[in-house]
């Protein structure tokens, strides 16, 4: 029986998963090689999968904590029942926090991923960011060692000598991942495909959930040590607002802030949605256009350590609404 190749998109908050995994989705398609998406992430995985569903895919979303421990079942399940069409692969974007070591164990061990092969690894390494985190630092570490591939990104304001520092520290922990990039690694999942696409019938989806392999959800160091714990809360974005106000909320959250996502309408052109990202320590703010998701409703995700939920809520319910004009009146 042939089997599905996985890929595993791994990065710490902020690195750029998304923006590759849109990339990648579109090199696929122009190379022929079908594709299936599953999406993990805090709070509301929604956020990120309207984003790649512009892309005319079908995207799974699991809410929730990292799918390395307590969204681990849910996980397993959507890998046992998904549709991956024939000759396919399969990309995961986990959330910035999790431990791929466990996940890439549990992958190799449940029955419900017995179709799948081994789980390749691709990591963004932030490259302006890399090793910045001070108590994260060991959590960026330890997901790089799995990584089958890597790539650097933000890349644009580093100096020369700060990228070799990082890919001599790569080398180290990871001494078998290869640096690559959206059309090399499209490329290279092309020939991983071909065995599937030519050879044998797929093996089989799980038909049921695997309930002897559920274990119980292990605690990873990310979530048991209060001093690192991530955390996660929706917030309310007004209907419509104006990018200074959202802007300004964004810049005076507290320092446990770690990262906000959301999606939102502008004043200045309320037809389109847009999602917003904010990420500390630079306290950087950037807006992306939805065409073709009309039907989205504002939110957002705050992601920290020890989150001062009240205070956030009260800075975010008072973000004012926009007033329009009547000619830019949503219908």
């Amino acid at each position: 029986m042939s089997r599905i190749p996985i890929v595993l998109i791994a990065g710490f908050l902020g690195a750029g998963k998304t923006t590759f995994l849109r990339a990648l989705m579109g090199a696929l398609k122009e190379r022929k090689v079908g594709f299936s998406v599953v999406v993990n992430d805090f709070e509301n995985a929604e956020i990120d999968a309207a984003r790649l569903r512009e892309l005319d895919v079908e995207v799974q979303a699991i809410n929730g904590s990292c799918v390395c421990c307590s969204s681990l079942n849910d996980f397993m399940l959507t890998l046992g029942t998904i549709d991956v069409p024939r000759g396919g692969v399969l990309l995961v974007e986990a959330n910035g926090a999790s431990d791929f070591i466990t996940l890439i164990a549990a992958i190799a061990m449940r029955g419900e991923c017995r179709r799948f092969l081994s789980p390749l690894q691709v990591s963004m390494i932030d490259a302006v960011r890399w090793q910045k985190r001070r108590k994260h630092n060991l959590l960026e570490q330890e997901q790089v060692k799995t990584s089958t591939h890597w790539m650097l990104t933000h890349t644009g304001s580093v100096k020369t000598p700060r990228l070799a520092g990082i890919r001599a520290a790569l080398k180290i922990l990871t001494p078998r991942g290869q640096e690559t990039d959206v059309e090399c690694f499209a490329d290279f999942l092309r020939l991983q495909s071909a065995t599937a696409r030519f050879s044998a019938p797929e093996a089989p989806k799980a038909q049921l959930f695997d309930e002897a392999t559920a274990a119980e959800p292990h605690e990873h160091h990310h979530h048991h040590d209060d001093e690192r714990a991530f955390t996660s809360m929706r917030v309310p974005v007004p209907f419509v607002v104006q990018r200074s106000d959202l802007e300004r909320v964004l810049r005076h959250l507290p320092e446990e802030v770690i990262r906000v996502k959301g999606l939102c309408r502008l004043a200045d052109l309320p037809q389109i949605p847009f999602s917003f990202q904010h990420v500390r320590p630079e306290g950087e703010t950037w807006f992306l256009p939805m065409l073709g998701s009309l039907g989205i409703i504002p939110s957002g995700v705050v992601i920290g350590v020890g989150l001062p939920e009240a205070h956030i809520h009260a800075q975010f319910e008072a973000l004012p609404s926009a007033e329009l004009a009547p000619e830019l009146k949503v219908c």
